[in-house]
């Protein structure tokens, strides 16, 4: 199932990796984190590329909920930073202030904007890594720093509602909660909340 995020959006031709490469910093896996900071290190001047397994446009977790939270103070740095960032250059990504400490995006958007002009490659596995030398297969790449992804956490689902009607689901353990347009985007562990238009995973 495609996220919300996805619908009408046109995903730039990515290639798959099939030569050696160098960068400064290699990000793997396309998370709207790591096409950020990728943005951010590239515009300092860093040769920077991001490696996905998947193929990008078909990835539903990419969306996520567009929720962009800070939870200490170098995180709020950070997305104060984003923030100003977006607003200067008006990305497109239709921003919303919640608070100081919440910002409410269109990550696939946001993901398209900062990843312009970076070498992103999909359907590109890593079989192996020798320091930093990573082996994927048809290729080397050589990395002067490697980012991963976090360890991923219990997986979570993004449920599709028209209305309000999810706050009167018994034992719901709703997570996260936002307005999208004209529906309401609700993340929960559970895999069965009754009512939802669609959901997907995260």
């Amino acid at each position: 199932m495609h996220s919300i995020w996805q619908e009408k959006i046109d995903f730039p031709s990515y290639s798959i990796l099939r030569r050696d490469k160098k960068c400064d910093v290699l990000y793997l896996g396309a998370t709207l984190q790591n096409a950020v900071e990728a943005h951010f290190r590239q515009e300092q001047g860093a040769a920077v590329m991001l490696l996905e397994e998947k193929i990008i446009s078909q990835m539903p977790e990419l969306g996520g909920m567009g929720i962009l939270r800070a939870r200490d103070i170098e995180e709020r740095r950070n997305l104060h930073r984003l923030r100003d960032y977006i607003l200067g250059r008006r990305i497109p990504c239709e921003l919303k202030i919640v608070s100081e400490d919440c910002l409410w995006v269109h990550p696939v958007k946001l993901f398209l904007f900062m990843t312009e002009g970076i070498d992103v490659y999909e359907q590109t596995a890593v079989c192996s890594v020798q320091g930093k030398r990573l082996d994927i297969g048809s290729a080397y790449v050589d990395a002067g720093e490697i980012v991963e992804q976090k360890d991923k956490k219990d997986p979570l689902y993004v449920y599709v509602f028209q209305d309000k009607s999810f706050y009167k689901i018994p034992g719901g353990d709703m997570k996260e909660i936002r307005r999208y347009k004209d529906v309401w985007l609700v993340g929960s562990p559970r895999r069965d909340l009754e009512g939802a238009m669609y959901s997907w995973e995260i």
